[in-house]
């Protein structure tokens, strides 16, 4: 799969991603558990399948058919007060593709075009291209290392700048991101 059509998949994920579980972003404001979303792309649906710490387990069918995800909230997010829509970080196997760890952050509000958004874990950054409010590491084939600095990590840090200019900034807590990974792994098969 390109990164134009993969960009496109995901970006058809993201769409629907937020508002399918829950229905607004002030249903998810009240929701206190990490990531509680579910796919809607393509007309499927998506179940939870665990916890873990700051990540959940999702698995559901998307057009392509079965699909698997974690995802996560940042647990802290700058700047402070602004308005944005839940702010996410996904990783998704498409087990109907036959893609694996495709890594995708939602931040909230459309990012500026020009190419400025990275993705930080522990220090080790990774640049990411941006379409509307959502990102994607700039090459496919750092999926697998970065989805493996992400098992042996503490933080992943998220950067970019709005379409107005406003730098943001992400931070993910990894705890439970190992286990979260083995529950998609074992339900996309």
């Amino acid at each position: 799969m390109n990164s134009t059509t993969r960009n496109l998949s995901c970006s058809l994920l993201a769409a629907g991603l937020m508002f399918a579980a829950l229905g607004s972003p002030a249903a998810l404001a009240q929701n206190s558990g990490p990531a509680p979303a579910a796919p809607a792309a393509g007309g499927g649906s998506a179940s939870s399948i665990g916890s873990f710490k700051t990540w959940t387990a999702w698995r559901g069918t998307d057009a392509n058919g079965p699909m698997c995800y974690i995802s996560s909230e940042p647990q802290s997010s700058q700047p402070t007060g602004a308005k944005r829509d839940p702010i996410h970080f996904l990783v998704i196997n498409r087990k109907g593709l036959g893609t694996k760890n495709e890594v995708q952050t939602l931040i909230g509000y459309p990012y500026n075009p020009k190419p400025n958004a990275s993705a930080a874990i522990d220090g080790k950054t990774y640049p990411m291209v941006t379409e509307g409010s959502a990102a994607w590491l700039a090459s496919a084939g750092d999926e697998g290392g970065f989805v493996a600095g992400m098992k042996k990590g503490t933080s992943l840090v998220v950067k970019g700048t709005s379409q107005r200019g406003t730098a943001t900034t992400d931070t993910y807590l990894l705890a439970g991101v190992t286990a979260a990974l083995q529950a998609i792994d074992d339900a996309c098969k």
